[in-house]
């Protein structure tokens, strides 16, 4: 399966760069509004960045997927647990979310790859 999650994420930060100087005030209003809710509170960051992930297989967001992957790994997981965790994404998303299941392997290979 051809699946280059840098190649994908560069792309992504790429045309982010262009909206970002667009509209700049609604950009930081969200970016803002992301680190504020990502800040451990009640529940720790660690686990919200595997909720995101387990969101972004659900909502089948190829660009979401490899950055929580990263944040994931990170923050501590180890890959059996985004697999094990990514199953609920399954169950929650059908059999055709496990096609964004393999995107989680694909980018921790490609992270060892790139150091």
């Amino acid at each position: 399966m051809e699946y280059e999650p840098k190649k994908t994420l560069d792309e992504f930060k790429k045309i982010m760069v262009d909206i970002r100087k667009t509209i700049p005030d609604h950009y930081s209003a969200f970016i803002n509004e992301k680190q504020h809710i990502i800040k451990k509170g009640a529940i720790p960051e660690k686990t919200k960045w595997l909720l995101l992930l387990i969101a972004s297989l659900s909502q089948k967001c190829p660009v979401c997927v490899p950055r929580a992957v990263e944040h994931c790994l990170e923050s501590g997981w180890t890959k059996e647990e985004l697999l094990e965790a990514s199953m609920v994404a399954v169950l929650v998303g059908g059999s055709s979310v496990m096609t964004y299941v393999t995107l989680i392997d694909k980018t921790i290979e490609q992270l060892k790859e790139n150091g």
